[in-house]
């Protein structure tokens, strides 16, 4: 599983969240959760292009748009998904992918997004290739970062560049979590590691949303 997850996260949000001619399609724009019949009780959205999570008595089915496979080979990406574990991965007319996965296993998935969440903290920090960042503090669900920096440092660099890595894996983790992919927000607070003075907010998605635009 643990490859898997870094499949998803390979051809799902980092190549929506960095095709900047196509970044105001590749959006999520809606979210459904439901259970199944066998449940007996759902709640359902609109329909749209976002991430559906769909929850059932013992399975999850998990839908990612085709925008979010740009230039992957579908049959390859299910193969891949299959190989590692997953129950079924079923590529769909338009495009999209279909992970059928067990209870455990969308457990077992979420964690390793987690896992995945707190290495890439640990990278940003610890590899020297950010020297101004000097430690990163999260909420539990991954909606909201606050990093500490040395601000003389941070402003005369390009250390801003490691926001984008937290944005869109805390984005990540949102939506297969199944947060509703048309309102959720992923808060990253740049404070002066000094004074604990918040000098900058970025929100995801809207700040790729502003990338986009340029």
């Amino acid at each position: 599983m643990k490859k898997f997850a870094m499949i998803l996260a390979a051809s799902g949000l980092v190549l929506a969240a960095c095709s900047g001619d196509n970044a105001s399609e590749t959006e999520p724009k809606e979210e459904t959760v439901n259970t199944e019949e066998a449940a007996q009780e759902s709640e359902t959205a609109e329909e749209g292009e976002g991430v559906n999570v769909d929850k059932g008595l013992f399975n999850v089915e998990v839908t990612v748009p085709a925008s979010f496979f740009e230039g992957e080979d579908l049959e390859q990406v299910a193969a891949d998904a299959e190989a590692e574990g997953i129950e079924e991965a079923t590529v769909n007319d338009d495009g999209s992918i279909t992970y059928k996965m067990s209870k455990a296993q969308h457990k077992e998935l979420m964690e390793e997004l987690a896992t995945s969440v707190e290495e890439a903290k640990n990278e940003i920090t610890e590899s020297g290739d950010f020297p101004s960042i000097q430690s990163i503090e999260t909420s539990n669900n991954y909606d909201d970062f606050t990093v500490n920096v040395d601000r003389e440092a941070y402003e005369n660099s390009f250390d801003g560049f490691a926001t984008m890595t937290l944005g869109m894996i805390g984005s990540f983790y949102q939506v297969y979590d199944g947060a509703d992919a048309d309102n959720f927000e992923v808060v990253i607070e740049m404070a002066d590691a000094e004074t604990g003075e918040v000098f900058d907010t970025i929100t995801y998605p809207e700040a790729l949303e502003e990338m986009g635009e340029e």
